[in-house]
């Protein structure tokens, strides 16, 4: 059976590693060296459950910091650390263990598909790939939906900007409207430099000033993760990015794209529902924290958020976010 991949990110590179033993896999990406304008924070876990080489991991925390209202609240993440990758190497790294596995990788850019072939565009020539299935991990702008006239995955878009001039030893969560609107603006250490983030524009240059910085801020968008996303069109899947499959409230992707990609590439070796196995994994933690998220955006967030200084509340953040327990 032939699987032809679109995208060579997390989600992508994962499904082609697992499935690669197993049939004959084709993974495309479009660009070589594409860097994903995102802060690269990974649960530190995530490196034993995938085997992941840890020279990868450029910042580790035992603690992070939510600011509201000039207070600052230290949340201790125990044993459960947080850990900053760079995306182009991380991403790259991925691809390369699909490899050895059996993928074969090519870098182009899908421009069409009928029904059991899709047709990738090299210097200016359209190659046809014949697949079986199609994985699509092309992202939030996924080229695959609008190809398939499926709605488009629901997003905010983020303004974020690299510096020098504001250092951090931890990642800061700025949670007061004017810096970080309805959901929050960070500052995570990247290198030997910070990466700021907030939502709106507005937002964003709020952020800078409070941190006493100029930045010119460049936008992206980030999906917005609703339980009626189509993961599935006939023999064309979408995980990750492309499926939404962003944690609510935090905006965590790497984690839940590679852990996606598993179930799905499980759900075709096994002739299971990808659908409802994802379901069983992720699905009340999603709708949990999506009913947190709609209480970020409403004036009890100054409640949820005051509410971590007690430790249980902690805690139980802490294991909700990083750890596996469900709701």
């Amino acid at each position: 059976m032939k699987i032809l991949i679109i995208g060579g990110g997390p989600a992508g590179s994962i499904a082609a590693k697992e499935l690669s033993p197993f049939f004959d896999v084709t993974l495309i990406q479009y660009k070589k060296n594409f860097d994903k304008p995102c802060g690269g924070g990974i649960k530190t876990k995530l490196f034993e459950e995938f085997n992941l080489n840890k020279k990868l991991i450029q910042h580790s925390f035992s603690k992070i910091e939510m600011i509201y209202k000039n207070s600052l609240i230290p949340i201790d993440l125990k044993e459960k650390n947080l850990s900053i990758v760079n995306r182009k190497e991380f991403d790259a790294y991925l691809r390369k263990l699909a490899q050895i596995r059996g993928a074969k990788l090519f870098y182009g850019r899908l421009k069409k598909i009928t029904k059991n072939r899709a047709f990738i565009e090299f210097n200016k020539e359209l190659i046809p790939f014949e697949f079986d299935i199609l994985i699509a991990a092309d992202g939030v702008n996924s080229t695959t939906r609008k190809l398939l006239n499926l709605p488009p995955i629901p997003y905010t878009i983020t303004h974020y900007g690299i510096t020098s001039k504001y250092k951090t030893q931890t990642c800061k969560f700025f949670f007061d409207k004017e810096l970080g609107g309805k959901f929050y603006g960070w500052a995570f250490p990247k290198e030997n430099l910070t990466h700021i983030g907030s939502v709106k524009r507005e937002n964003f240059l709020n952020l800078c000033k409070y941190l006493n910085i100029n930045l010119k801020p460049k936008g992206y968008k980030i999906p917005t993760w609703e339980e009626n996303i189509v993961i599935q069109h006939k023999n064309v899947y979408f995980v990750g990015d492309a499926a939404g499959q962003v944690m609510p409230l935090s905006f965590e992707g790497i984690y839940y794209a590679m852990h996606s990609a598993k179930i799905l590439a499980n759900a075709i070796l096994d002739k299971k529902n990808y659908q409802n196995e994802w379901n069983k994994r992720f699905l009340k933690k999603f709708k949990f924290l999506k009913f947190v998220e709609k209480i970020n955006k409403t004036p009890l967030k100054s409640i949820l958020i005051n509410s971590h200084k007690i430790p249980f509340i902690q805690n139980l953040s802490i294991n909700m976010w990083l750890g596996e327990k469900n709701v």
